[in-house]
């Protein structure tokens, strides 16, 4: 990286015009399914500030995590609220949303008091930023009298307390001062808090939630309550600056961030202004008088490329950014965690506390000083957005130690089609992605009639998304295959280095590069997928291309419904009057498509499926996700748990048989001799598998960095027919030295690496030259009768890959009752 000698930079004005459309807001109610974007809010619902709430109040809990470590434990944060609303008209709080434990989500806006009308008024500026940036950021009044949104997100790792008793601080210090200087800042700002993102984390003082995920991963897969609820504040807020507080990295750590950088990004109206306060909050910092805050790593100055990026949008302030927001991790310096003295914990805590307090008054001080630029600069994203404008060539030194290797950027297609009907590989896989990319902010439109684009015909109702839209990153963020990053970074703070929903999440999804469709659209708020059920009196044929099939299956099954596996792994359902009222009822449920099943089929009876894992969470609640009946297993368990009812043994993670006892031993024995099932995941399936005698194989596995998304090569059969033909990988795994009766239902393909990182060692024999065309997944049965399946991809990869997920729920199909 180049010697970044940084100074203060003047603000640069772009200036152009354009129209803009409607534009939706989150609702209040935060609890709803991640999965549903919510519905426009009308401007004559927005009602006055301060909305004032009495917050439930937690039983007091001296086993909270926070006690020892000197913050504010959970059960005192909504009686502190409730005081500060009932004293004070500056400070709004709610009940958010609930934690996967069941416990409040609390956020607080702080600001001064407004009328219904002056509250719709903001309201009406908030949607011209977006919808007419032109028309917003030269508007007199709106520079003068516009409420500047800061987002405060607090308190995301659980054992890193600190940013919420910062939160806390401010938010009394704002409510109760007399000073005419506060008066009229909270006149000019909103100041958005999410007191704790984490409150089941802050209590057991784990980093995860009490689900066991890390939530600062998953803003792009928001499969946690509490990530839904910092997504839609996000959107909904449109913050100026966004601030996520965590812990600990001495000296104190805050953004900008190294290279690569996400490539949709408007990175030169973000670092115009990130590294500018960053500098300030360093002042500042030093300022405190502690000698632990002399000074602050900020990566973008201080780090190798890779070191600490900003490159996946999983993170809050990636995703942040793609929201035209200038956000920032800021790291406070102190572990107080460990063996420590009380006074010692104490001691770092509140120094932790100054530093957030410090980022989050200085971030303030920044929007005020230069508030007609900082507006002018969100409004210009999302003017370049509806323009259609390609992506600004920054030149080296536009900011002090910006050089080539920061140079980040993509080609915008014109628009993106998501098929209905006959095109559409799968109508639920569809929907759930449109529901995503309004959720996340972006704009989705509906066909009201046929139309041909780019050679092929669509059928009215088919999703068009036109890329000419104010938040076209975080859109194309999702929907593009990405770009290679192999020969450009040797290091990334964090995988994936490439997503795509676009190609993993199971739907068909066109590209229109020079093309919008021309047809009426009509902008929709969700996605929806009919269900089919075909007329007559026929058998019934599901063909499983996603997680609702399996669902839908999993659940005829638990009802006692005959359901037939056909030899390509769709599966079938006899006619009764019965079945068919059962069936119907799953379409209703989950708008799946079922056909007329062949004539003269034949298959093998099914039973409900119970699946015993070994593994991670991501294991059980990618197998829950998908209606099976899961059961965890420990290699120190097996004799108890590994029960006559389980039928399939999923091997998710490490269960080494030379080292089992001999009851757990004779467990394992006992299910594989009565023709137990056994599908594997990555390295350890295969090593199992190995040392079972059950498949043999040889696999090689990629660098640990090496992720992304590649390109595959189906085979067929019960597991991959119908497959995408791309997949996903954390770390690639390949086979070879295949054991007899092996059957390779996928391959790598011979370009393997369609986007992400994928090195290789000295030797060559972990790349991707060394994985074109081995095999991804492979299968047996073995002469006692078990099915086996192991996979080389991962599909269970913190819920993400939802496209994988039927070639797991097929495997596992194909595995059970031989």
């Amino acid at each position: 990286m180049s010697t970044r000698h940084l100074t203060r930079l003047a603000a640069v004005a772009v200036g152009a015009s354009l129209l803009g459309t409607a534009v939706w807001t989150g609702p209040a109610n935060a609890t709803a399914l991640p999965s549903v974007p919510p519905q426009p809010v009308q401007l004559g619902q927005v009602e006055a500030y301060p909305r004032q709430n009495v917050l439930p109040v937690w039983p007091d809990d001296p086993n909270d995590a926070s006690i020892p470590i000197g913050v504010v434990p959970y059960d005192e944060i909504a009686p502190k609220l409730n005081a500060l609303q009932a004293g004070s008209d500056r400070v709004s709080a709610r009940v958010a949303g609930k934690t996967v434990a069941g416990r409040d989500l609390y956020v607080v806006t702080v600001t001064a008091p407004e009328t219904r009308t002056q509250a719709q008024q903001q309201e009406q500026w908030k949607r011209w930023l977006e919808d007419e940036p032109v028309k917003a950021r030269t508007n007199a009044r709106l520079l003068a009298e516009y409420k500047t949104p800061l987002f405060v997100n607090a308190n995301i790792h659980g054992n890193e307390w600190e940013g919420t008793d910062a939160a806390l601080r401010v938010i009394e210090e704002f409510a109760t001062s007399t000073d005419p200087a506060v008066a009229d800042l909270l006149k000019r700002n909103r100041l958005v808090f999410n007191v704790t993102a984490n409150p089941d984390g802050r209590i057991a003082g784990t980093r995860a939630n009490a689900a066991g995920y890390d939530l600062n991963r998953d803003l792009t897969i928001v499969s946690q309550p509490e990530t839904n609820l910092i997504r839609e504040l996000t959107v909904d807020a449109k913050p100026i600056i966004t601030l996520d507080l965590h812990g600990y990295v001495s000296p104190t750590l805050l953004h900008p961030s190294t290279p690569p950088h996400n490539v949709n990004n408007e990175y030169d109206l973000f670092i115009k202004h990130a590294l500018p306060n960053a500098l300030a909050i360093e002042e500042d910092l030093r300022d405190l008088g502690y000698a632990e805050t002399q000074r602050a790593r900020i990566p973008f100055r201080d780090d190798a490329p890779g070191v600490w990026d900003d490159f996946p949008p999983i993170y809050v302030p990636s995703f942040a950014l793609l929201q035209s927001s200038i956000p920032y991790t800021i790291e406070a310096p102190l572990n107080p965690r460990g063996n420590l003295t009380p006074a010692e914990r104490v001691r770092r805590s509140g120094i932790n506390t100054d530093v957030h307090e410090v980022a989050i008054k200085t971030s303030l001080r920044y929007i005020e000083e230069n508030r007609n630029q900082v507006i002018h600069d969100q409004a210009e994203v999302y003017r370049r957005g509806w323009a259609g404008e390609p992506l600004r060539d920054i030149p080296d030194g536009y900011v002090p130690g910006w050089g080539p290797e920061d140079n980040y950027n993509t080609e915008f297609p014109r628009s993106y089609v998501i098929p209905t009907g006959a095109g559409q590989r799968s109508e639920p896989a569809a929907a759930r992605l449109v529901d995503l990319l309004i959720g996340s902010g972006g704009r989705v439109w509906r066909a009201q009639g046929d139309f041909t684009a780019g050679g092929k015909s669509y059928p009215a109702g088919t999703y068009v998304v036109d890329l000419h839209q104010p938040k076209r990153g975080l859109v194309n963020s999702l929907l593009e295959p990405g770009i290679d990053l192999t020969d450009r970074v040797a290091d990334l703070y964090a995988g994936p280095a490439a997503w795509s929903q676009g190609l993993t999440w199971g739907a068909t999804v066109d590209t229109l590069w020079n093309e919008l469709p021309d047809v009426p659209l009509v902008r929709t708020y969700d996605g929806s997928a009919p269900g089919t059920l075909p007329g007559g009196s026929p058998d019934l044929r599901l063909d499983i291309q996603d997680a609702s099939d399996l669902l839908a299956v999993n659940a005829l099954l638990a009802q006692g419904v005959p359901v037939y596996r056909l030899a390509d792994g769709s599966v079938v359902v006899p006619h009764t009057t019965t079945n068919r009222r059962l069936v119907h009822a799953e379409i209703r449920r989950h708008r799946v498509d079922f056909e007329a099943a062949p004539a003269g089929w034949s298959g093998t009876l099914l039973d409900r499926v119970v699946v015993g894992y070994v593994g991670s969470v991501e294991v059980r609640d990618t197998l829950l996700d998908n209606g099976f009946d899961a059961r965890p297993l420990t290699a120190a368990t097996l004799a108890t748990t590994l029960t006559a009812d389980i039928d399939v043994l999923f091997v998710g993670g490490t269960l080494n048989v030379a080292t089992l006892t001999a009851d757990n031993r004779a467990a394992l024995d006992a299910f594989l001799a009565r023709g137990g099932g056994v599908v594997g995941i990555d390295t350890a399936g295969a090593a199992f598998s190995n040392a079972a005698g059950l498949l043999a194989v040889t696999a090689t596995a990629g660098q640990s960095l090496a992720s992304g998304v590649v390109n595959v090569v189906n085979n067929g059969g019960p597991v991959t027919s119908g497959a995408l033909p791309h997949s996903f990988v954390a770390q690639p795994v390949w086979f070879t030295n295949l054991g007899a009766g092996a059957i390779v239902d996928q391959a790598y393909g011979a370009d393997p690496l369609v986007a992400g990182w994928w090195g290789t060692n000295a030797a060559g024999t972990n790349g991707p030259a060394a994985a074109a065309g081995q095999a991804s997944i492979v299968r047996t049965e073995t002469a006692a009768g078990n099915g086996v399946v192991l996979f080389g991809t991962d599909p269970t990869w913190r819920l993400h890959a939802k496209g994988l997920h039927p070639q797991l729920g097929r495997a596992i199909l194909w595995a059970v009752q031989r």
